[in-house]
């Protein structure tokens, strides 16, 4: 009886330590959202999307001519962030409240899975801010894309499915979150995996079928309204884009090694499973939720592929913890040593320092006055958010999409490169000097024909600090 204050203490202090990490999260986040440039390279083409969709145009137009539109996101992010463009104008600041509350909305899911499967309130919420705390969802929370749209729908049918009976209204959530980001599969195939372990078959088949059957039918519906062209953005242009396996696994155990002891604690969960068979569901999804990490070996992908695995780990983590703490022979190791182990980790990635916007990209704002203030429309920027904040059309919405698929996929690209050697491109902004050739994160961007020409036809008139804005050119002449 004695370990009982000794736990609450720990637990505590365990407490304390997942709160403080959200804090700093939260200073993070409220730093980066009203900043009126993009924080990451595709909040640029993101918003440039979702303009098209305020304005009711079609965010899979054909990428046959300019503009080059190539989105391999589901429609569903465009038109809920739509939303936000039509009520409170073109900014990135409204779309970044929507991924904070998306995210938040995350975290308590978390909390509410581990408080589902016997987790006391102040564990449950502590692994909740725990999950708030990882770096990567520091990384990623103030900043506009689609993975936390996708992520809470996914968690919210995960969280249905498991908590109500009626199991088959987490389906239209799953659906939606294909419709979001189709590499978010592991919750609904999570669940199918878990009634056919339960041996419970003709649920799900009727599971199955019903999710297919939506998502075929929504899928259909969005291929008749664009043509064609949503499965050719979403599935055969990001196909072209080189994959390195050895990539994959460096990237995956760099993440291993940051989340070595969550890692145990959520594997210690599979030795809970002859007592409590339900608890199968959570360790599932982090199973496959794990396996979708290998997707990260292709070219352009970024630490959000792990925003999906923290939630499962920490899901994991909780439930496991949950149910050692009630066990009678481990309870007065796992009083003392789980809760202070992962409150010095969290106390231990606290070091990290928050970053100032105001020092990484002092001359952000220079950068995108200079755009809008500039008398010509036609401008080729690897940097979209420049151009669309400045209200001007983009000629290609996301370099590195349309360069891929350049390079790779065989797709032309002598309209581009006409107008650049022609001069008629009134402006080009460029994140690397042309003439640095040295750098492979040129040509990862822009194909070798692009950037001979702008090298040929285009003079340096001025540069900025500013990511992916630090240089501008415009014609050696006017144009022809």
């Amino acid at each position: 009886m004695r370990s009982r204050p000794l736990l609450e203490k720990v637990e505590i202090l365990f407490f304390l330590a997942a709160a403080l990490g959200c804090l700093v999260t939260l200073v993070r986040a409220v730093l980066v959202m009203p900043l009126p440039y993009a924080w990451d390279l595709a909040e640029g083409s993101l918003l440039g999307e979702v303009v098209r969709v305020a304005h009711g145009l079609s965010p899979y137009p054909p990428a046959t001519a300019i503009p080059y539109v190539i989105n391999p996101y589901g429609p569903l992010p465009f038109y809920i962030a739509g939303l936000c463009v039509k009520v409170f104008g073109v900014s990135f600041t409204a779309p970044r409240i929507l991924i904070f509350i998306s995210g938040t909305w995350c975290a308590a899911l978390t909390a509410l899975l581990v408080s589902h499967y016997g987790g006391e309130p102040r564990v449950s919420l502590g692994f909740g801010l725990l999950y708030l705390s990882r770096q990567v969802v520091m990384d990623w929370l103030p900043v506009f894309h689609v993975d936390f749209i996708g992520l809470a729908l996914s968690l919210t049918g995960l969280y249905v499915f498991a908590k109500a009976r009626r199991w088959y209204l987490s389906i239209p959530f799953f659906v939606a979150t294909l419709f979001c980001k189709f590499l978010l599969v592991s919750a609904p195939l999570a669940c199918f995996l878990y009634l056919v372990f339960r041996r419970d078959t003709r649920k799900a088949l009727w599971f199955a079928a019903s999710s297919l059957a939506l998502g075929e039918l929504g899928f259909l519906w969005v291929q008749l309204e664009t043509h064609g062209w949503f499965a050719f953005d979403t599935v055969w242009a990001t196909a072209v884009h080189p994959y390195s396996l050895t990539t994959a696994l460096v990237r995956i155990h760099g993440e291993l090694i940051s989340t070595y002891f969550l890692v145990i604690l959520a594997v210690a969960l599979a030795f809970c499973l002859r007592s409590r068979p339900e608890l199968s569901l959570p360790l599932i999804y982090l199973c496959l939720s794990f396996l979708t990490l290998l997707s990260y070996g292709k070219l352009g992908a970024a630490s959000n592929y792990f925003l999906e695995w923290n939630a499962a780990l920490c899901c994991c983590a909780g439930v496991a913890y949950s149910y050692l703490r009630t066990h009678s022979d481990t309870r007065n190791l796992v009083f003392t040593l789980i809760p202070g182990a992962l409150a010095l980790m969290l106390v231990v990635n606290l070091h990290r320092p928050t970053p100032d916007p105001n020092k990484e990209y002092t001359e952000c704002r220079q950068a995108y006055k200079y755009v809008k203030d500039h008398p010509g429309r036609h401008i080729l920027s690897e940097n979209p958010g420049a151009v669309v904040l400045a209200g001007k059309p983009l000629l290609v919405s996301d370099p590195f999409s349309w360069g891929q698929m350049v390079v790779h996929g065989g797709w032309p690209d002598s309209e581009i490169v006409d107008l650049i050697r022609s001069r008629q491109i009134d402006l080009v902004v460029l994140g690397l000097d042309v003439k640095d050739r040295s750098n492979i994160y040129f040509y990862n961007r822009w194909p070798k024909s692009v950037a001979d020409a702008i090298e040929q036809n285009y003079r340096l008139v001025r540069s900025f600090k500013c990511s992916d804005a630090n240089f501008v050119y415009r014609p050696e002449t006017p144009p022809k």
